[in-house]
């Protein structure tokens, strides 16, 4: 079985490829993570990783090779052109009606919550982009826009830890710290 964590960061989870473009030690992170998002049986080591920039390079496996792609607060960091071509080339790898588990921030609730666009450019939350770092932050209706032009043949919303996958690990974020879970889209791609 294949089962692909893009953006994984420091939880580099066993009997997955973890995907980011460098190895990360999860020791200094582990306060964040708390033992139940990464108990030590879930813990990967460095032979669970793999460094690739997806942005730049596609995915090393063959086509209908993947049973499940798993990522969270990772697709906003990519911009609308790389986003494009991850979806796709993730479409391309996946086994037919597997999943692609997406979790990311969503532009509506944050704009909702932070915004007073009365105040026009002063009252727009830009938090997202300038101290967040990320590049395009999604809607549920641009992100289902996106996977079906790619080619995806369903997207379902649901929420945390609600994937159609039994194979997704605990959701961590949204940390709590950070925004509250309805700030975040969850969703199952249907390849």
């Amino acid at each position: 079985m294949i089962k692909l964590h893009i953006g994984c960061g420091p939880r580099v989870l066993k009997g997955w490829i973890n995907i980011d473009l460098k190895f990360t030690p999860y020791q200094a992170y582990l306060k964040y993570y708390t033992d139940k998002y990464y108990p030590e049986s879930a813990r990967g080591d460095k032979s669970d990783f793999l460094a690739l920039d997806v942005s730049r390079q596609p995915l090393p496996f063959p086509d209908n090779s993947v049973d499940v792609v798993f990522h969270e607060d990772f697709l906003e960091h990519l911009n609308q052109r790389s986003q494009v071509l991850f979806l796709a080339d993730s479409l391309r790898v996946l086994k037919p009606d597997s999943i692609h588990r997406i979790d990311t921030p969503n532009l509506l609730a944050s704009m909702r919550d932070h915004s007073n666009f009365s105040l026009g450019f002063q009252g727009v939350y830009v938090h997202e982009w300038d101290k967040s770092k990320h590049l395009n932050v999604l809607t549920p209706s641009s992100l289902e826009e996106m996977a079906l032009m790619v080619g995806y043949s369903t997207v379902v919303f649901t929420g945390r830890n609600q994937s159609a996958s039994p194979l997704i690990p605990p959701e961590y974020r949204p940390d709590p710290r950070d925004r509250p879970e309805n700030g975040n889209i969850f969703a199952d791609l249907v390849a």
